[in-house]
């Protein structure tokens, strides 16, 4: 199905739905073996049925198949299309042999093509799709029909791999240790694989696993599949072919170490006479990273002081808002079976969005503290806080259970500075020691159909520094049930989760907690919520439930019915930007695979989105439809369309009283080219707007353009334009206005411009030895005026300073801007520095990778940053773009050697 997707009082009917319940052939001539259905086990068709011989002597990887053992195993063919003709039978051959041994499984391939000479065969690194054709093996080693792990192989021999779920989406943060060689000749190309058992989890009395096998023809964008699901179908690994053979196999032995050395040099700007940095700085560390297999399962994963300087620097954001910027994240330890951790995930197409529970970069994120003594002169302290030591057990039996509990302890961080002359050196704790820990489990059954699960995640922080106690919690806890039915068939679905969270701490840190931007429990105007300054914890809850119709024909669609209490809080060790909500979202689309006269396949879809605060305020209500088009040469149009009707505001003036906003809308397209050729073009623009006259315009093109099969070259250039009539300034408290509450909403006009050059260049040398290199100028001016004062609570009705009342001036000197808003004098006025910028940064990160030998890794790092701001407020590309390199540049220099020991 192609999904729609829109990230937009309860519990009665929440407690009331968790009732809910359901009940062509190869070269030579062979044909897949077909058998009837597995007993107790939900069949849509015969599956096909492959068997696997035991090994006989020695397979070398060679891409070839000339061994005697492949002459054992009886191959069976790829005999359905799914795209384009969906289907109808393949137009090239497929040919998949299995042999299993006592330490290995054996697959090999031969993919005939009548016109080789055009098989696609790009480079690309470690599971990075390079537009190739390709070869992928999905193998469901535990047959419970629920999970997979996939092993994608391409024609120049590069690979890639993921472990995936019941709905076919993939996770790449597996990384297995296996080999691949693949081989070309005048009638097609050949692959070998390798797959360790111990790389696998399965269970040794079972005597059938599932597998499908996909083979995708690049220049034909066509995809030929063993075990056939239309489009118009839900289901995936339920619906794979079986292998036999794969009875009396070893107990596998899990046990694998990787240690690691790495070095950091930095070369940073520094002030002279600073007694902590001289510019030029060296650092080494040393630790490792440790798996054991503790059943056939489940998995130990541990790692002690993780370096993770190979990893891509973050891009550069300039945010205005309130709120947090969340970035993903990119680190393998707690990338790999990140998926285990979700939680109360809505397979709806039309939703408000979930708060995270766990949000693993919490763990190791920059210190929150800094330091505070105004006397300070020169200070240091660290980017990030240490991790000491992490270790996680994740598995999943064959009997349903998934198990995921992780435990990570982050240590004390200090900062030094020095006052007045230099000495002494004094210290000052910026990062209390602090203990992170999430267990999830979740339990499958009725063939599949259903799952429930729980979610537990802790964070406990040894406070005993007097102003880090003001700051943070002591104490975070959050407890979840989350539940997953499917019936007819899989296309239909009910999804449904309630979460309870509690964070505990001096009475200044859970003020700090009422005050933050996701609850605002200061507004003056607010009929539930009220600060309580002696409280020395806050609860909350958080609940969902969606119907949707997944599959089963051309029409789909959810409703979504969403709540989040006020006091509901995730980000100790998780992500939630807005809590304090109630709303519901809708979505009907119709999917039309069968291509037509003009168009490959579409989908039409229509989505609506209201909520309200507690206070019964209505924040959110839009209406939009959404269209989706890919043409007979592959090109593929999105456009959207949302109107969004006038609703209220609780935290535009942070703090503040309710604003109205007026009716408001957007559109959007995208064009992209297919990716058959060796360049790829796209382009996207956005246009928003306000009945007030506030607009919104954006543009965006995309270059993939690859020179050489090894060599790809991507452009990403954006340009965002806005008007915005309502950008906060300040909050100013003023006894005198009573209108709003004793305190006054300062806005401006504000105009800017920002331009993003994303590069990328991706050069792979081989399949194990890349080179990758990310640059990312950014500009980014904004211009501010008509400095003004929100008016009357519930209205959008501002007041001009110097216009519409009182005075405003700017001093030549300082540039501060000094308001008298009533004309009252000096006594009544207030000052704020000027606000205009012009932000200018560069970020280039390059890594150099060569897996050595299987599972050992060289990185070689190189990163620099540049970044500085004026205060001009116009955007002049030949100016601001030159400016960049005038600011002093901040270079790192990184090696990082690990080696992977395996038993």
């Amino acid at each position: 199905m192609s999904p729609l997707t829109r990230s937009a009082p309860l519990r009665l009917l929440f407690v009331a739905m968790l009732g809910l319940s359901t009940g062509r052939l190869g070269a030579q001539g062979t044909e897949s073996v077909v058998a009837p259905p597995r007993a107790g086990v939900m069949e849509h068709a015969a599956a096909p049925r492959l068997i696997a011989a035991p090994l006989e002597g020695q397979i070398h990887l060679d891409g070839r198949l000339d061994e005697p053992g492949w002459a054992t195993a009886t191959p069976a063919s790829l005999a359905t299309q799914r795209d384009p003709a969906e289907g109808q039978p393949p137009t090239e051959a497929t040919e998949i042999r299995v042999l299993v041994g006592q330490h290995a499984l054996y697959i090999g391939a031969r993919m005939l093509d009548e016109e080789a000479s055009r098989i696609v065969r790009r480079l690309g690194r470690r599971d990075d799709e390079p537009n190739s054709d390709r070869l992928t093996i999905r193998i469901d080693s535990r047959h419970d029909h629920l999970t997979a792990f996939v092993f994608d192989v391409y024609p120049a021999g590069n690979k890639g791999d993921a472990s995936a779920g019941s709905d076919g989406s993939e996770d790449s943060s597996w990384d297995p240790v296996w080999d691949v060689a693949t081989h070309i000749d005048a009638a097609g190309w050949t692959a070998e694989l390798r797959i360790p058992l111990s790389q696998l989890r399965y269970d040794r009395a079972a005597d059938e696993w599932g597998i499908q096998v996909v083979r995708f023809i690049q220049r034909k964008q066509e995809q030929d599949v063993l075990s056939y699901i239309p489009k118009t179908e839900s289901g995936d690994v339920n619906r794979y072919a079986h292998l036999d053979g794969m009875k009396n196999l070893p107990a596998p032995r899990r046990r694998e170490l990787m240690p690691y050395l790495s070095g950091r040099a930095e070369y940073t700007p520094t002030a002279k006479g600073h007694p902590f940095r001289d510019g030029s700085d060296y650092f080494g560390s040393a630790g490792a990273d440790l798996r054991v297999g503790l059943t056939s399962d489940l998995t130990l994963d541990a790692t002690i002081n993780p370096d993770f300087g190979q990893v891509e620097v973050d891009p550069a954001v300039v945010n205005l808002t309130a709120f947090e910027t969340s970035f993903p994240e990119k680190r393998p330890f707690f990338v790999e079976g990140s998926d285990l951790f979700s939680f109360g995930q809505l397979r709806s197409f039309n939703n408000f969005g979930t708060p995270a529970t766990f949000f693993s970069r919490r763990i190791g994120r920059q210190p929150q503290g800094g330091i505070t003594d105004p006397n300070a002169t020169f200070a240091d302290a660290p980017a990030q806080t240490t991790i000491a030591a992490a270790a996680k057990v994740t598995g999943k039996t064959r009997s349903g259970w998934s198990i995921a509990v992780l435990d990570a302890v982050t240590p004390r961080e200090q900062g030094r500075f020095v006052t007045g002359g230099g000495s002494p050196v004094l210290h000052q704790t910026i990062e209390p020691f602090t203990n992170y820990a999430a267990a999830r489990i979740r339990r499958e059954f009725n063939q599949g159909n259903t799952a429930l699960g729980v979610l537990v995640t802790s964070v406990n922080r040894s406070l005993s520094d007097s102003v880090l106690q003001g700051v943070l919690r002591s104490d975070a806890y959050l407890g979840g049930v989350d539940l997953n039915h499917s019936w007819g068939q899989r296309n239909w679905g009910v999804d449904a989760s309630y979460a309870s969270s509690r964070i505990e701490g001096s009475p200044g840190a859970i003020l700090r907690a009422q005050r933050s931007s996701a609850r605002y429990y200061q507004r003056p105007d607010s009929r539930h919520l009220a600060v309580d300054s002696s409280r020395s914890s806050l609860s909350g809850h958080a609940a969902q439930l969606a119907l949707t119709k997944l599959g089963g024909g051309h029409w789909g669609g959810n409703i979504a019915l969403q709540e989040k209490s006020p006091g509901y809080e995730t980000n100790d060790i998780g992500f939630a930007q807005t809590v304090g909500r109630r709303g519901f979202a809708t979505d009907i689309h119709y999917y039309q695979p069968t291509p037509g006269k003009l168009l490959r396949d579409w989908t039409l879809g229509l989505q609506t989105g209201n909520d309200w605060n507690f206070d019964g305020d209505h924040t959110t209500s839009y209406i939009g439809t959404i269209q989706n088009f890919r043409l007979h040469n592959f090109w593929s149009l999105n456009t959207d369309v949302f109107y969004n009707f006038p609703s209220y505001d609780d935290q535009i003036t942070r703090g503040g009283p309710l604003m109205h906003l007026p009716v408001r809308g957007s559109a959007e397209a995208s064009l992209q080219t297919s990716n058959r050729g060796i360049l790829t073009l796209g382009v996207n623009a956005g246009y928003a707007w306000n009945s007030a006259g506030g607009y919104g315009k954006s543009l965006g093109l995309s270059a993939s353009l690859r020179p050489s099969p090894n060599v790809r070259f991507r452009f990403e250039p954006s340009y965002v334009r806005s008007h915005r009539l309502t950008q906060f300034v300040r909050g100013v408290d003023d006894s005198t206005a009573v209108a709003t509450f004793g305190r006054r909403s300062v806005f401006a006009v504000l105009d800017q411009n920002e331009l993003v050059l994303d590069t990328r260049l991706e050069w792979t040398f081989s399949p194990k030895m890349s080179l990758q290199l990310f640059v990312q100028p950014l500009i980014s001016a904004g211009n501010y005026r008509d400095y003004k004062e929100f008016r009357t609570p519930g209205t959008f009705d501002f007041d001009v300073y110097g216009r519409d009342r009182g005075t405003i001036q700017q001093d030549p000197t300082s540039h501060d801007f000094t308001v008298d808003p009533d004309g009252a004098g000096p006594a009544a006025s207030f000052t704020f520095p000027e606000q205009n910028f012009n932000f200018r940064s560069l970020l280039a990160n390059m890594v150099f990778r060569w897996e050595y030998r299987p599972g050992s890794t060289l990185f070689l790092v190189w990163q620099q940053a540049r970044a500085g701001q004026a205060a001009v407020g116009d955007f002049s590309f030949r100016r601001d773009f030159g400016a960049i390199f005038d600011n002093p540049a901040t270079n790192v220099l990184g090696v990082k050697l690990s080696y992977w020991l395996g038993v």
